[in-house]
């Protein structure tokens, strides 16, 4: 008689039994599938991220601590100054992003909002530059 099986006459034997882990027959969100790409499983990559860098400006400046979709919404109405902002966003640190449906509307936002004043402070936008690689 081994650990936790029949005893020959169909009882249980006195061991107790611990089932083994078989993902074949886990439901797919105990193994993390089925949540898409993307944040917080939405389905498609969203953010700044999904926009190309020639059309996006660095946002700097802004309020630290203060990363909220209303200060987001904010923000991108201040750029529509300059042109079509189809996403802002303000991260926690003060630093953030905006961006423009064209390179031609993201050049007049550097040349028209860089040193304006958001909600209070003086911000700087400037082009979006890739992060250098660590060696």
């Amino acid at each position: 008689m081994g650990y936790g099986g029949m005893n020959g006459k169909g009882q249980q034997g006195g061991k107790s039994w611990t089932p083994v882990w078989n993902p074949m027959f886990m439901n797919p969100w105990m193994m993390g599938k089925g949540m898409g790409k993307g944040m917080m499983g939405k389905g498609k990559d969203t953010g700044l991220r999904s926009f190309p860098n020639e059309k996006k400006v660095w946002v700097g400046g802004l309020p630290a601590n203060a990363a909220s979709t209303d200060l987001n919404k904010k923000l991108q109405a201040h750029m529509k100054q300059a042109g079509t902002c189809l996403f802002a966003e303000v991260g926690k640190s003060g630093i953030g992003g905006a961006a423009f449906k064209t390179t031609e509307e993201k050049d007049q936002a550097i040349a028209l909002l860089n040193g304006s004043v958001f909600e209070g402070v003086m911000i700087q936008v400037d082009h979006w530059t890739k992060k250098e690689a660590s060696a």
